[in-house]
């Protein structure tokens, strides 16, 4: 978009006297571009509107252009076109402030209902079973949902990002492993669901906050639970950066017994460096790869290699997004031995995994 207004400045040519207008346009695609694009990357937040704003003030302070008499606008067409120009830049930024008052206005309310929701307890957990080869459920990975008394069920994905830029996610992850210990301390108190596993997954804010190991520690010992029965689950961005800090505090969980998993394999940062330096139990394989495998050749082999070597690091590895038999039979195939997702259950409330525990000895003997 920029280069398109650059090139119509370039190519607008008016009479002396007569003021252009076309770098107007500038400023609205600055301020929208930042707008739309600022959860995007770096380019598209900060330098695509950069490259506007210059835009605006070279073309605002210089005459620069492609001259041609034989292209120049007649006065009163050229006056016309400068103020049409300029009323529809004023229309686009006025668009945009609205549109984004209206933003600021959601993301402000959606800020205090998480706040009270905190308060109130009303986050729920869900739990999508994880499955062996046996088909036995071998544990489940805790998710948050939101169920609105207004906005109805809230998606993750409209509160997660938000929670993430306020630093709600803190109190809100915390809260979580809180609630996942509690629950796997009751499955630990019976016999039929004492073998059961927790994944929880941990937000970079969370992971990065200096009493992180000792909140985690406090959490382990309040709720009794044994700590080999809790898996956290980290995503790959998180090795980038403060790698010595990152491996510190993973080392000292895991001394006292807590594994860790490598969650989206094969999306971000991989490296064998990851696998190599970080002190990791179990790698989870994208589901992008598994819904993929059987119509690319591509995700097959790579899906096939994760496997083969975590094998050899002696690393665990479950495939997750697992949605039919097809693709569950070629993960066994390739010596994939733990599945998660849609053919065996979506995330459950703790009453129906519940039931399906129940069921889950009839379902393994259809397994094979």
């Amino acid at each position: 978009m920029p280069f398109f207004i650059a090139v119509a400045c370039l190519f607008d040519t008016v009479p002396v006297g007569v003021y252009r207008a076309t770098h107007l346009h500038f400023l609205a695609v600055a301020l929208g571009g930042y707008f739309v694009f600022r959860d995007g990357s770096v380019y598209m937040k900060y330098v695509m509107p950069a490259c506007c704003l210059i835009g605006f003030v070279v073309f605002s302070n210089t005459s620069i252009s492609f001259h041609d008499p034989k292209l120049v606008i007649p006065a009163s067409a050229a006056e016309i076109g400068a103020w049409t120009n300029t009323l529809i830049a004023m229309g686009e930024l006025i668009f945009i402030v609205v549109i984004m008052n209206a933003d600021l206005s959601v993301r402000r309310t959606m800020d205090v209902e998480m706040r009270k929701a905190i308060a109130n307890g009303d986050f729920q957990l869900h739990y999508q079973p994880q499955i062996n080869e046996a088909g036995r459920v071998v544990g489940a990975e805790v998710l948050i949902r939101w169920r609105h008394a207004k906005m109805g069920n809230v998606p993750p994905v409209k509160f997660i990002p938000l929670a993430e830029e306020t630093g709600l996610i803190v109190p809100i992850g915390n809260w979580v492993l809180r609630s996942a210990c509690a629950q796997l301390a009751q499955w630990e108190a019976q016999q039929h669901t004492q073998h059961l596993t927790m994944a929880v997954n941990v937000s970079a804010s969370q992971f990065r906050q200096p009493d992180f190991v000792q909140t985690v520690s406090e959490i382990i010992r309040l709720s009794g639970v044994t700590p080999s029965k809790l898996k956290l689950e980290l995503t790959e961005s998180m090795f980038i950066d403060n790698v010595d800090a990152t491996v510190a505090k993973m080392i000292a969980l895991k001394a006292i017994g807590i594994s860790w998993s490598l969650d989206d394999f094969g999306t971000g940062y991989s490296s064998l460096s990851v696998l190599n330096r970080f002190p990791l139990g179990q790698i989870k394989i994208d589901k992008s790869f598994v819904r993929d495998m059987l119509t690319n050749a591509r995700n097959m082999v790579v899906t096939q290699a994760i496997i083969e070597l975590a094998g050899k690091l002696n690393l665990q590895v479950i495939a997750e997004g697992v949605e039919t038999r097809e693709q569950l039979n070629r993960l066994r195939e390739v010596g994939c031995l733990n599945y998660q997702g849609y053919f065996f259950s979506p995330p459950l409330d703790i009453d129906a995994f519940g039931t399906f525990l129940s069921l889950a000895p009839s379902k393994s003997k259809t397994f094979s």
